[in-house]
């Protein structure tokens, strides 16, 4: 690279590091940093890179590594857009953390066309935990309203908390079932927090964060994380279609993803106990479930 392209790209970066540094400072004056942090220059340079100082007075005008850049976008709390943006300004590839656009499009199309063909109940998840389908079998065994009062809680976690719908009582209907309703919240909230680490601040994330709070379950979010336990084994109360009583059922989930990312994917759900298999051959699930 000649001088005056080096001196180029210095000053790019350096504007691009500034303007997120200050707005993020700007900030401050409203409300205070939960961690205190202060986003100085000198902050930035302790906390992140220790040659910003050197770097922002031109002693050096080599640009960062890429993980440096990444590691200064985690001090600066940058959203995927913002990061992107600094890495491109540095000359290296983006971190495209999700499906976009057309490609998007694509995976959804393959989503549905795939769920059809499941005899189990299934729906489609987003990255947003947003479901963008689910099929017949699954809101039968939900029992989930056709009312379309219900469509702007489609959501993962509206179906989890939302004790307007039936899977949440049906799913505490004593200590221990509640005792598993719980763990379950506690490791998927776990997991879904290190699946997106990235992502923790879009609008996006945080909107979601915030849907889980509405719920007052802070005793979930709350619980330092942990190695998840390995029974994925979930319970509740479903209906028998010979008698109507409601029995409770122990099923499972998988989830099926279309290439390298994680969403969307198709959430199935399997089933685990001889009534579970009673109660899913009634919805039109394979009779013989005992090879799942």
């Amino acid at each position: 690279m000649d001088i005056d392209a080096e001196n180029s790209r210095h000053r790019i970066v350096m504007g691009e590091i500034e303007a997120l540094r200050v707005k993020r400072q700007q900030k401050l004056a409203d409300r205070p940093h939960p961690s205190l942090k202060r986003f100085t220059q000198q902050e930035l340079n302790d906390e992140a890179f220790p040659s910003y100082k050197n770097l922002l007075v031109g002693r050096t005008r080599r640009i960062p590594a890429r993980q440096t850049i990444i590691n200064i976008a985690e001090y600066l709390e940058c959203t995927s857009d913002e990061r992107n943006d600094l890495l491109l300004a540095a000359g290296y590839l983006p971190i495209r953390t999700e499906l976009e656009g057309r490609s998007l499009e694509r995976a959804l199309e393959w989503a549905q066309q795939t769920m059809r063909s499941i005899p189990f109940p299934a729906m489609i998840v987003a990255h947003t935990q947003d479901i963008q389908g689910l099929n017949e079998p699954f809101r039968h065994l939900f029992d989930i309203p056709l009312d379309r009062s219900y469509d702007g809680l489609l959501n993962r976690i509206d179906f989890h908390f939302n004790s307007g719908l039936p899977i949440r009582p049906r799913s505490t209907f004593d200590k221990a079932s509640t005792e598993q309703w719980e763990e379950h919240a506690i490791n998927w909230i776990h997991a879904f927090k290190r699946e997106h680490m990235l992502s923790r601040y879009d609008a996006w994330y945080q909107k979601l964060l915030d849907k889980v709070q509405k719920y007052n379950v802070d005793e979930v979010l709350n619980v330092p994380d942990a190695e998840p336990k390995m029974d994925h084994t979930q319970t509740i109360l479903a209906r028998m279609e010979s008698s109507g009583e409601l029995v409770p059922i122990r099923y499972r989930q998988v989830s099926i993803s279309a290439g390298s990312r994680l969403y969307p994917q198709i959430v199935v759900f399997l089933p685990v106990d001889a009534a579970a298999r009673t109660v899913f051959e009634n919805l039109g699930c394979p009779a013989d479930c005992s090879f799942v």
